[in-house]
């Protein structure tokens, strides 16, 4: 049996030094802000805070999906290198990323056996990081690219993702909802929460006056549908707002046997899609 490369893409919140520890391998999408290009893994704005304080200013931003070249070349690599491959990453829901990984891993099975094993997450960010360590750590017992297949496609149906935007007009730009509703939802100072359906897909989950309200919403939304029981792992991902995002941590180490809260930046590609000021969840359902 060959061993496992696990693969996946910038949307899973880590790092490229955290993935390189883990032994995980990656591709990488562009960010466009302000008409300027670059891979979302190599932005000149290192620090967080200054990246997202920048994009709040912007007067445009747009994220790109992989193409399935990039896909080819990074899965006959480790092909001919001796290994079978699994990737997970962005949603198929939210992303054509994922099925042109699916293209991808089609021809370079045609041609060289079946090799490649490509996950659906169903989800982003850090709930796609679940998916990765679990992924790693299979492959690492020595499982096959197959079981962690049969293991994680889908897995999104077992985590949650929520979380509420600071500001309607990033989902404006990334084509999530309307240009009339987005200002309309502004001006009445409507906050949506917003979570998965089954398909991957962004729902809104529910629309609160005001941001406390929204708040509230996603505490009571854990306290509903989190695993709270397990020692599992649950993040508090935010774009720009640590002190808030701390304050839901603690909240939710409260009502909680779970301590392995931590909180956490999104990534750039998936903030610059719910833009500045985002604040979420992910974790485990019951």
């Amino acid at each position: 049996m060959n061993k496992v490369k696990v693969i996946t893409d910038s949307c899973c919140s880590l790092t490229p030094q955290q993935l390189e520890k883990l032994g995980v391998d990656y591709v990488s999408m562009d960010i466009t802000v302000n008409g300027v290009t670059h891979n979302s893994f190599d932005y000149p704005i290192k620090d967080y805070e200054e990246f997202y304080e920048v994009l709040e200013k912007a007067e445009s931003c747009s994220t790109s999906c992989i193409n399935t070249f990039t896909f080819e070349e990074i899965f006959e690599k480790y092909v001919k290198e001796g290994f079978d491959v699994f990737y997970v990453g962005l949603s198929g829901g939210m992303s054509c990323t994922n099925n042109n990984a699916l293209k991808a891993a089609e021809e370079v099975n045609e041609r060289h056996g079946k090799h490649i094993w490509v996950a659906d997450s169903l989800t982003g960010s850090y709930t796609i990081a679940f998916d990765v360590e679990k992924a790693k750590q299979m492959a690492d017992e020595g499982k096959s690219a197959q079981e962690i297949y049969e293991a994680i496609h889908n897995n999104g149906l077992k985590t949650f993702a929520i979380f509420a935007p600071g500001d309607l007009k990033f989902l404006r730009k990334s084509g999530r909802i309307s240009k009339f509703v987005a200002s309309i939802g502004s001006m009445l100072k409507i906050v949506p929460v917003i979570t998965a359906n089954d398909k991957g897909e962004l729902k809104l989950f529910s629309k609160s006056i005001g941001r406390k309200k929204a708040l509230a919403t996603i505490q009571n939304f854990c306290l509903q549908h989190a695993d709270l029981e397990s020692e599992g792992k649950m993040i508090v991902g935010h774009t720009g707002q640590k002190a808030e995002a701390e304050q839901l941590a603690e909240f939710l180490k409260q009502h909680t046997k779970n301590k392995q809260i931590s909180v956490e930046y999104i990534d750039y590609t998936m903030g610059c899609n719910c833009g500045p000021k985002t604040l979420s969840v992910f974790g485990f359902l019951r």
